[in-house]
């Protein structure tokens, strides 16, 4: 594939998301609506929180695509995970960070970006997630049994680490994605 035909997927990529996100917005918006108007019924809440929970992991499709298909930026920064790791929502994950992290060469948006991605994809497994800081980079783990392989972790999965893959090389890490069935997801991200 020529560099004009990349680009012109990335263009494509970037439009589709734009237009997309607009439509799921207002589905978003909608459904919240009805959660405020409706009587109290859980059916009705159990599919209004169905419909909320799809549009967000539909952008957050969207977004792991943008990662596949968008330029990566060359500029690369010092960042501070510890800082970095502050301006993310962590809930619902067991948080441990090792004592010395040294700064992590990258941009700074972008890994904010691509983590974010990963703990999406996490937060669909039930069970306990721990979210681990090492010198090394950054470990997922989720307690959930019965995934045999990438594809078996649910819709949008497989893009999402995809994407996280292509950036955190681009910036020369690694990631590395171990499942079994019996005891979990150990998903390490090493950054350079």
């Amino acid at each position: 594939m020529g560099s004009t035909s990349v680009e012109l997927s990335a263009d494509v990529m970037r439009v589709l998301a734009h237009e997309l996100r607009q439509p799921l917005s207002t589905i978003e918006s909608i459904a919240y609506y009805l959660t405020l108007i409706l009587p109290e019924d859980e059916k009705v809440r159990e599919q209004l929180d169905r419909i909320q929970k799809l549009v967000e992991q539909s952008n957050w499709m969207l977004t792991s695509g943008q990662f596949i298909c968008d330029a990566l930026p060359p500029a690369r920064e010092g960042v501070d995970l510890r800082e970095l790791i502050d301006r993310i929502d962590l809930e619902g994950f067991t948080v441990e960070i090792a004592g010395d992290i040294p700064l992590v060469h990258a941009d700074s948006a972008l890994l904010k970006a691509a983590i974010e991605n990963l703990l999406m994809l996490f937060r669909q497994f039930s069970g306990r997630a721990v979210f681990r800081v090492t010198p090394n980079g950054i470990e997922l783990i989720s307690e959930v049994t019965g995934c045999r392989s990438e594809s078996s972790l649910g819709p949008g999965s497989a893009l999402s680490i995809q994407g996280v893959r292509r950036v955190v090389e681009a910036l020369g890490g690694s990631l590395d994605l171990e499942i079994d069935p019996a005891t979990g997801i150990w998903l390490r991200v090493m950054l350079p």
